[in-house]
């Protein structure tokens, strides 16, 4: 297991001990549990982002004709 040093505000860091004195976890297991719950819900975020991509790229032919300069910007999505 590695080890993590973060900066965080005092006020914030008492408040954290004292929540997590109450629910009987340590400081580490909230913030473990947090990170473990921002990093699932990113892997969902970025695969809906490719899924998008893929179909963007299927119908690509379809509004062929429909292109134009002013929707270059779009291209990169």
């Amino acid at each position: 297991m590695s080890v993590m040093s973060i900066r965080i505000p005092e006020e914030k860091r008492k408040q954290l001990k004292a929540i997590a004195s109450l629910e009987g976890k340590s400081m580490t297991n909230i913030v473990s549990d947090l990170i473990e719950e921002y990093v699932a819900e990113a892997q969902v975020r970025l695969q809906d982002k490719a899924e998008l991509k893929e179909i963007m790229k299927a119908s690509e032919s379809s509004f062929s004709e429909w292109d134009n300069d002013e929707d270059e910007v779009y291209n990169d999505l």
